[in-house]
C-alpha cells in the first residue's frame, strides 16, 4: 500500500502547480475530518457532486487515487470509508501531505525571498548615494555644534595622553597615542557621544501630544509621501486618539523629526558622518539592525559605530553580547558596496550554515557589479580608484579568522564588555570610551589623580555641589536655585580615582550610573573641598546620594576632616541618602571617599552602582553636597 500511495503522490505531483496545491489542500482537509469525527458518517464520505470535489479533488490525476489507495471504496454517487478499516492510511496519507505542502511552501516563497533580498541590496546601494548631496550635507552641517565638540575634543584628547603615557610608564611601554588614535578619531567618539545624548531620540512607540503617555500599536498603512517607506498607526491608552509615526527613508525629513528607531539612527549618523567628511557607510545587518562603519586612515580600518547604543568599535557585540545569530551584514557607501560579515563574528562556520539566500558566488558577483558601478560612474577618478581597492584589500585581509591565533586568544581572553574584534590599539579606544578592561589590572588598581579641590569658600557661607549623571554635570546651586559653575563630566570634578571608574549606560534598562572595570575588586572615587578663605571654617557636613547595589556587593561612603594642626578625623557615612555630620566642625578641606566593591561572578563589577538612575529623570540630581561655614572668631 505504501509503495502504491507513494507512486500516486508522485503522479499528483506531476499536475500543473495550482491543481496540484488545491488537491493537496483538499485531501489534507478530507483526511483531518474524518479523523476528527470518525463516528459522523459524513466525514466518511466523499460526494462527487460537491462543488470541492469537483473543482479540487476531480481535476488532478492522482487524487481519487489516493483516496482510493487509503481505504476509499466507490458507492454509487460517493466514495466512503468503511468503519472496518483502520484508521491509520488516513493518518499516514495526512502526514505524507502536510510534508509535501511545507515542502512546497518552502519551495514556492524561496524565489519571492531571493529576490526581495537581491532588490535590498540593490536598492540600499542606491539609497546611500543621498548622502552625497551636498545641500543635504550643508543642512545636517548646521545642526553639528562642531565648534563645541571640536573644542571638547581637543580638551579630551589632551587629557586621554595623559592617562595613556601613564599606563605606557606602568607597563614599561613607549609609544605615543597618536601611533593608534588621531584627534579625528577622537572627534568621534566625541560626536557620537552628542548624537545619542543629545541630537536624536529612540522611539518604541510615539507618545500622545496630547496625554504624553505611551501609545499602543495598531495597524500600518501606506504613505503618499515618497520619503516614507509606510506609517505605523497607534492609539493613546488614555484618551483613544490616533497618533502616526512615519518610517522615513530619506534622511532629510528625519534631520527635522530627529527620531526613530536603528534605521532612522543610523540614517541621519552617516549622513552627518558624510557632512563631516569621514568616509563612512551604512551597515545593513540582515537580522534587522543597522549601523555606520567609519574610516580610520590613522588605523587603517574601518571602525564600527553604533549610534542608537552610543558604541564605538565594538563589532562583536551583537554576536557575543546580544546573541544575535547573524547571517549577512552589508555595507554600503558611494564608493562600493561591501560583504562585512567576518568583521561581526567569531563562529564563520555556523554563519555560512545560515547564508542559503544564495550562493556566495553568486553574492560576490552582484556586490562586484554594484561596487564597479559605482567606480565606472562619470567623475569617479582613477586615484579614487586605486585608494578604494587598496582600502579594500587592506580590509579583506583584515576580516580573515584565523582559530586559536595568539592577537585572537589575546582578544578572547579580554573583558566580555569589549567585544573588539582585535587587541591592536584597543586600549586607546577603551580610555576614549572611558572604558579599561581585566588585561589591565595592574593599571586599573592604580590611582588616577586629577587633583581638582572644590573651593567652598567661593560663595558665601552655603556651598551647594549637584551632579547629575544623566546630563553628566556638575552644578554650584545659589540659595535661589541659579547656577554660579557648572563643569561637565563627572571626572572633571574629582580629586582620584581608582579601579577603572566609568559610566555606563544601560540602553535596555534606561539606566546609567558608575560602575568600576570589569576584572577590578573595588573602584574608588575622591572628592576634595578646601576653604580657602582664611576668614571662614566649615561648620556642618550634608550628603544625599543615590545607589544601588546586587548579589552583596556594596557601596560604602566616608568623609575625611583635616583641621589646621592637621588632626584628621574619618567619619563613616552610613546612610548616604540623608546624612548630616557635624563632627567637621572647624575643619579647612574634606576628603569624601566612595568605594564600590563585592558582586557575584563575572559581572560583579556591575553589581555595585554609583548613582544610578533613569534616563528619563534628566533634572533629579544624582548626588548633593552642602557644606555650610561659618566665621573662624566664633
Amino acid at each position: 500500500m505504501d509503495e502504491n500511495l507513494k507512486y500516486w503522490l508522485r503522479c499528483l505531483e506531476e499536475n500543473e502547480y495550482d491543481i496540484c496545491d488545491k488537491a493537496q489542500r483538499a485531501l489534507l482537509n478530507i483526511c483531518h475530518k474524518l479523523l476528527m469525527s470518525p463516528d459522523d458518517d459524513k466525514c466518511r464520505e466523499v460526494r462527487f457532486d460537491n462543488e470541492i470535489i469537483i473543482q479540487k479533488i476531480l481535476p488532478a490525476v492522482g487524487a481519487i487515487e489516493c483516496l482510493v489507495e487509503v481505504g476509499y471504496v466507490e458507492d454509487g454517487e460517493r466514495l466512503f470509508f468503511p468503519h472496518d478499516t483502520s484508521l491509520s492510511r488516513i493518518q499516514h496519507l495526512s502526514q505524507m501531505l502536510s510534508a509535501k505542502l511545507k515542502k512546497s511552501i518552502i519551495k514556492s516563497k524561496e524565489p519571492e525571498v531571493k529576490k526581495i533580498f537581491f532588490r535590498n541590496i540593490i536598492s540600499r546601494s542606491d539609497n546611500v548615494m543621498l548622502y552625497e548631496d551636498e545641500r543635504l550635507q550643508k543642512e545636517a552641517m548646521r545642526l553639528i555644534p562642531i565648534d563645541t565638540l571640536s573644542m571638547k575634543s581637543v580638551k579630551t584628547f589632551r587629557e586621554l595622553q595623559r592617562s595613556y603615557k601613564a599606563y605606557n610608564s606602568a607597563s614599561g611601554i613607549s609609544s605615543d597615542i597618536e601611533e593608534d588614535l588621531s584627534l579625528r578619531d577622537f572627534l568621534l567618539v566625541t560626536f557620537t557621544s552628542w548624537f545619542k545624548e543629545e541630537f536624536f531620540k529612540w522611539v518604541d512607540s510615539p507618545i500622545c501630544p496630547m496625554c504624553s503617555v505611551s501609545c499602543i500599536y495598531t495597524d500600518t498603512v501606506q504613505s503618499p509621501d515618497i520619503q516614507c517607506s509606510r506609517i505605523e498607526m497607534y492609539r493613546c491608552t488614555s484618551c483613544k486618539e490616533s497618533v502616526a509615526f512615519p518610517r522615513y527613508l530619506h534622511p532629510k525629513p528625519l534631520l527635522s523629526t530627529r527620531r526613530g528607531r536603528c534605521g532612522e539612527w543610523a540614517n541621519v549618523f552617516t549622513l552627518m558622518c558624510r557632512s563631516l567628511k569621514y568616509d563612512a557607510r551604512l551597515v545593513f545587518d540582515e537580522t534587522d539592525h543597522v549601523w555606520t562603519e567609519v574610516w580610520s586612515p590613522m588605523q587603517k580600518k574601518w571602525i564600527h559605530v553604533d549610534p542608537c547604543e552610543n558604541v564605538v568599535n565594538k563589532p562583536l557585540m551583537y554576536e557575543k553580547g546580544w546573541h544575535k545569530k547573524l547571517s549577512y551584514i552589508i555595507a554600503y557607501s558611494k564608493d562600493e558596496v561591501q560583504d562585512v560579515t567576518w568583521r561581526y563574528t567569531r563562529e564563520p562556520e555556523a554563519v555560512l550554515k545560515r547564508r542559503t539566500m544564495c550562493t556566495e558566488e553568486i553574492l560576490t558577483r552582484l556586490i562586484r557589479f554594484l561596487s564597479n558601478k559605482r567606480q565606472n560612474a562619470v567623475g569617479y577618478s582613477a586615484i579614487r580608484i586605486k585608494y578604494v581597492v587598496n582600502r579594500t584589500l587592506c580590509e579583506l585581509a583584515s576580516m580573515i579568522y584565523i582559530p586559536n591565533s595568539q592577537s585572537q586568544s589575546l582578544s578572547e581572553d579580554s573583558s566580555k564588555e569589549t567585544y573588539e574584534g582585535r587587541t591592536s590599539g584597543s586600549l586607546v579606544w577603551r580610555l576614549a570610551r572611558g572604558e579599561l578592561m581585566s588585561a589591565d589590572k595592574d593599571y586599573l588598581n592604580k590611582c588616577m589623580y586629577k587633583d581638582y579641590i572644590w573651593d567652598v569658600s567661593k560663595y558665601g557661607q552655603i556651598f551647594e555641589l549637584r551632579y547629575n549623571i544623566i546630563k553628566d554635570i556638575y552644578q554650584i546651586v545659589h540659595n535661589d536655585g541659579t547656577f554660579l559653575e557648572q563643569i561637565h563630566k563627572w571626572s572633571e570634578g574629582i580629586n582620584s580615582t581608582c579601579g577603572g571608574m566609568f559610566r555606563k549606560t544601560e540602553e535596555d534598562w534606561k539606566m546609567v550610573y558608575l560602575a568600576r572595570s570589569e576584572g577590578t575588586s573595588n573602584g574608588h572615587v575622591t572628592w576634595a573641598f578646601k576653604v580657602a578663605n582664611p576668614q571662614l571654617c566649615i561648620e556642618t557636613f550634608n550628603l544625599k546620594a543615590k545607589s544601588q547595589v546586587f548579589h552583596g556587593a556594596s557601596v560604602s561612603w566616608e568623609i575625611e576632616a583635616i583641621f589646621n594642626d592637621n588632626k584628621t578625623v574619618t567619619i563613616p557615612i552610613t546612610q548616604c541618602t540623608s546624612f548630616h555630620t557635624k563632627k567637621v566642625e572647624k575643619a579647612m578641606r574634606l576628603n569624601l571617599h566612595v568605594i564600590l566593591s563585592g558582586g557575584k561572578d563575572e559581572s560583579a563589577w556591575q553589581h555595585a552602582q554609583l548613582f544610578r538612575q533613569s534616563l528619563e529623570d534628566t533634572e533629579e540630581p544624582s548626588m548633593i553636597i552642602t557644606i555650610q561655614l561659618k566665621n573662624q572668631c566664633v
